[in-house]
């Protein structure tokens, strides 16, 4: 089976680089020079920080390569100092964005409310949203992994089915994040099956199907084409990686391999 698509439900995969707060100029170029003029089979995107977004679109014009956001605003518009709205993010030529990251959720304190308003908001204005869930070592020790991802899932994705366009899942257990220690692919699909599982008791067996759920967690190029093997794997989050320009081209080129 190509990796790169599952032909029994027809996803095409999605491979996103998350850059953080990291990069510069240099790292903007390299990449763009890296990607740009070559196929994939599968869908690209970068979410690099605020300032470089526009720039990054305006160079990779005539390239398949998409560009999303690390986060969006839960408010509209208004007095909101620092935050960019859905509608700005797709005017300016975003495809996609990130939402619930695990860090937005430690350090700055959002919850599966505000990820739902969130969710909503890019549907609204035309963005693919990626909920990003997962739990923390300490949840994983409790055994409540699925306890948790189905409350993030249940609240994060609430009243869904009234707004047109598709969701897209990222699986991020906290507790591979950084750590250099990716979850075994075995036990990364348990999850994702159960994910879809999730889905499709809430909202049907076809939008369970349509539905790309990604892992995200030290994903590198020595354990992403053995993650993608996995029937319920559609695509890859990768954080530090994507930061070394090869590293990240050899993740998705190797992947299209399998």
């Amino acid at each position: 089976m190509n990796a790169t698509t599952n032909p029994s439900a027809g996803r095409r995969s999605l491979i996103i680089a998350n850059w953080k707060l990291n990069g510069g100029i240099d790292l903007m170029c390299t990449s763009i020079a890296t990607l740009v003029g070559k196929e994939f089979d599968t869908d690209i995107a970068v979410c690099p920080p605020y300032i470089y977004i526009r720039d990054m679109l305006s160079l990779l014009h005539h390239s398949e390569v998409q560009i999303g956001s690390q986060n969006v605003s839960k408010f509209e518009s208004g007095a909101y100092t620092g935050e960019t709205s859905a509608e700005m993010l797709k005017k300016v030529g975003c495809s996609l964005c990130l939402i619930g990251h695990s860090e937005r959720r430690q350090m700055f304190r959002e919850n599966n409310i505000s990820c739902n308003i969130k969710v909503k908001n890019a549907l609204t204005h035309g963005l693919l949203p990626v909920l990003c869930i997962g739990e923390n070592a300490e949840e994983k020790e409790a055994g409540i992994t699925k306890d948790i991802l189905f409350r993030q899932i249940d609240e994060g994705l609430k009243e869904i089915q009234d707004y047109e366009g598709d969701v897209c899942i990222a699986y991020e257990p906290v507790w591979a994040i950084g750590s250099g220690k990716s979850a075994d692919p075995e036990l990364a699909q348990e999850v994702h099956q159960f994910i879809r599982h999730c889905l499709k008791e809430k909202y049907g067996a076809a939008f369970s199907q349509k539905t790309r759920i990604l892992y995200g967690g030290s994903v590198s190029r020595k354990n992403a084409c053995e993650l993608l093997e996995k029937p319920d794997i559609d695509g890859l989050l990768v954080g530090g990686a994507s930061l070394d320009p090869e590293h990240f081209l050899q993740i998705c080129t190797q992947c299209e391999l399998k």
